[in-house]
């Protein structure tokens, strides 16, 4: 069963406009992130991992200032503890702690699936069976964190750790969304401080250039 919570449906509108706009700085095709529901588990968790990595890099430029050195951002590990792009964007407060530790356990999760080819097979609903209840709330509270402690769906009460683990793809899909809407809003805000910044070097240098000579006859 998968669904968006009804009384949501402007804030993920606004956050799907964010994300739409983060496909196209990032050469995506229309549609890619939304498309990412309709892939096998497998391929949902790899894809969204490299989509985080490529957002990461391109966001961490944007912040620094200095896209020139995006391919150079883009190598580092996504989930390094000491320098990887998880833990610069924290330190820059690019995002939470809860996001960062999403983000880090999306890139755990996905180094498992891709460096046991037998993984190939991952279905969520094997995947949670094999939890004992505590694994299965760290589970949730980590992957479904974008998600309301309980809400209400066509007045049936619900609550996130039921939710997520009945629906971990879309709490997954729900939760990073928000992350990768936070993500393009940085890069916008910093692309635009940026043109700022540039407008005022200019000003500044035309008001102090001294003025041409003048020639006399």
């Amino acid at each position: 069963m998968s669904y968006i919570l009804p009384y949501e449906v402007s804030f993920m509108d606004e956050m799907s406009k964010e994300v739409s706009e983060l496909e196209i700085i990032l050469g995506l095709p229309d549609g890619f992130y939304d498309n990412l529901l309709k892939e096998d588990d497998w391929s949902f968790m790899v894809k969204l991992s490299a989509l985080f990595e490529a957002a990461s890099g391109q966001a961490l430029s944007a912040k620094l200032q200095h896209p020139e050195i995006e391919s150079e951002l883009s190598c580092l590990d996504q989930a390094n503890p000491q320098y990887g792009k998880v833990t610069l964007m924290l330190k820059l407060n690019m995002i939470t702690k809860e996001q960062s530790v999403f983000l880090t356990k999306l890139a755990e999760f996905r180094n498992k699936l891709v460096h046991n080819i037998s993984e190939v097979n991952f279905k969520w609903d094997s995947y949670i069976s094999c939890l004992d209840t505590n694994q299965k709330k760290s589970f949730a509270k980590v992957f479904g964190h974008g998600i309301h402690e309980t809400f209400k769906v066509k007045n049936v009460l619900f609550n996130r750790t039921n939710f997520t683990l009945e629906n971990p793809k879309m709490a997954i899909w729900l939760t990073a969304n928000e992350i990768l809407a936070c993500l393009h809003a940085d890069i916008r805000n910093s692309k635009d401080i940026q043109k700022i910044n540039g407008i005022s070097q200019r000003l500044i240098q035309k008001i102090t250039s001294p003025p041409p000579p003048l020639f006399v006859k």
